[in-house]
């Protein structure tokens, strides 16, 4: 009797159906990273995993962006005082002044006429001092942290500058008055002299009010 070749042709041709359908994985094969839509993100994300996504995007967040701006400005800032160092050592020198001449005069002001010798000639010296005081710092707009204690030097001139008079001599707030204006100052000689050493600052020379803001390059966003 004849043996039966169905069982083992129909055997065989499963094994290589098997085959064919399951092919080997290629162990060279690099994983493709999956990158995440973010317009695809479940709004139910928590707060960590929403920053971590947008890491992942290659995504700012608004504070890095906020910082990267703060640093530029400040950077630009510094550059702008380097370029006038000797202009703001002026305005340094000549409030240093004022205070000096006013310490010295108070005594003095015995009365209304006493104080009004003094004032006639000083009002003068004041206002051309705010009027260059003004153009070297933009009216207190530029400078960045350097017009911090600049501006704060300024505001207790221009208070000290209302409160002086007869009698000023003998009031109790007039010598604090005139150290933290004092002590301001100092603060802004040691921001210039940083300034002054700081060689990563490349500065050109001022092209007048018109040319100042157009070599500013804008922080990238």
């Amino acid at each position: 009797m004849a043996r039966s070749i169905i069982v083992p042709v129909v055997t065989a041709s499963l094994l290589l159906l098997g085959i064919a359908c399951d092919p080997k994985e290629d162990p060279y094969k690099v994983p493709e990273k999956k990158r995440r839509d973010l317009h695809e993100i479940d709004n139910t994300m928590t707060k960590e995993e929403l920053v971590e996504a947008r890491k992942e995007a290659g995504i700012k967040s608004p504070e890095e962006i906020a910082a990267e701006n703060a640093a530029w400005y400040e950077t630009e800032s510094r550059k702008y005082v380097k370029a006038r160092l000797p202009e703001y050592r002026k305005l340094i020198e000549d409030m240093r002044a004022f205070l000096d001449e006013i310490e010295k005069q108070a005594p003095k002001w015995k009365d209304d006429a006493a104080f009004a010798k003094f004032s006639e000639k000083h009002k003068e010296k004041v206002a051309e001092f705010w009027k260059q005081y003004d153009k070297v710092t933009g009216k207190g707009g530029e400078g960045g942290n350097t017009q911090v204690p600049l501006g704060n030097a300024a505001r207790g001139f221009e208070q000290l500058e209302i409160d002086i008079g007869p009698g000023v001599i003998e009031n109790e707030a007039f010598p604090g008055a005139i150290k933290e204006i004092r002590d301001n100052l100092d603060k802004v000689v040691t921001a210039l002299d940083e300034i002054e050493k700081d060689e990563s600052l490349d500065v050109a020379e001022p092209e007048g009010e018109a040319g100042k803001e157009a070599g500013k390059d804008e922080p990238k966003k």
